[in-house]
């Protein structure tokens, strides 16, 4: 079983996201799901931790990863998640004023983006960008 701690730090970062009825996803863009039409342009790991309505339906995010801020959902993919460690901890660099997502290996991501959604979650396809 996977877990994610979010360290104190990191926790103060994020706690206004942190509201009932929310549901908590961490999406590595890689073109599939609702959050992302193509995937991320650069050859970086990008991943966001995004908060959405409760009732929102993310067939795609279907692996639950325990956390100290509640269940975070992710793509069982091996593409999606093949880097995630059994053990995985976000942290805050206050000197670059980032949220790095590291393992015992190493660091996954120098930064995973937080982002609140309000509107209700489409699964419908809206095309593909232009990088």
């Amino acid at each position: 079983m996977k877990k994610l701690t979010v360290t104190d730090e990191a926790l103060d970062r994020i706690k206004d996201h942190l509201q009932p009825g929310k549901k908590i996803v961490l999406d590595f863009d890689d073109g599939v799901g609702p959050f992302s039409a193509l995937g991320n342009c650069s050859l970086d790991a990008h991943y966001r931790l995004i908060f959405v309505n409760q009732d929102a339906d993310l067939p795609d995010f279907d692996e639950i990863v325990k956390s100290n801020i509640g269940d975070i959902y992710i793509k069982s993919e091996q593409y999606a998640n093949v880097q995630f460690e059994p053990q995985m901890e976000l942290r805050f660099d206050a000197h670059n004023f980032t949220l790095p997502l590291v393992s015992r290996k190493g660091m996954l991501t120098e930064n995973v983006e937080v982002v609140d959604i309000d509107e209700p979650v489409t699964t419908e396809y809206k095309g593909t960008h232009d990088c």
